[in-house]
């Protein structure tokens, strides 16, 4: 049964996940709490900003792999994976050194920059909740782009209703028009 609706699962899931990757990337990460005791909220915009494009770029996936041919659907489903384990790697890095990742906005909130002058005048970094369903639905990305590599042979093929054929067409207005409705380019000799 899952195998059957193989394409239905791959394309809803695809799209799913990267509205999760996009929504976490519009909340807060962390919270910054400075020696002054006041505290900067830094956004995963900020924190891990290229999870937009990433999110995005898996829209597009989506819409090529609803169109394309098998060996095309395999191929993008290579690379649906590929971005999937690359938006687990930005997260990631983002989880790793929050410091690291909030120092654009350490510095324009403090006036200070650099690194080791950041870790000197950065009490403590809080992590929200919201870095891990952009880690998790990358991770479920690549499940599913790996997926829609091994079931693209079960997808039906791209449509031929809008691919230009090269029947004769009489000369006539309503023949053409006839040939129209048919999906017969009247132009094509």
């Amino acid at each position: 049964m899952i195998l059957t609706r193989s394409r239905s699962i791959v394309l809803a899931g695809l799209v799913l996940l990267a509205a999760v990757v996009m929504l976490s990337w519009t909340q807060s990460w962390f919270t910054v709490m400075v020696n002054d005791g006041s505290t900067i909220d830094v956004l995963g915009s900020d924190a891990a900003g290229s999870l937009a494009a990433l999110a995005l770029s898996i829209f597009a996936l989506v819409a090529a792999l609803s169109l394309s041919s098998l060996v095309v659907r395999r191929v993008l489903g290579v690379l649906a994976a590929i971005v999937g384990a690359i938006i687990v790697a930005v997260a990631q890095a983002a989880l790793v050194d929050p410091l690291l990742a909030s120092g654009a906005v350490i510095t324009d909130a403090t006036g200070i920059s650099g690194i080791n002058s950041l870790r000197g005048l950065v009490e403590s970094v809080t992590a929200s909740g919201w870095p891990t369903p952009a880690v998790i639905a990358g991770g479920l990305i690549v499940v599913v782009g790996l997926f829609a590599t091994f079931t693209a042979h079960r997808w039906p093929g791209p449509t031929k209703k809008y691919d230009r054929t090269s029947a004769v067409v009489a000369d006539d207005p309503a023949s053409q028009w006839d040939a129209q409705s048919r999906g017969i380019d009247p132009t094509v000799e």
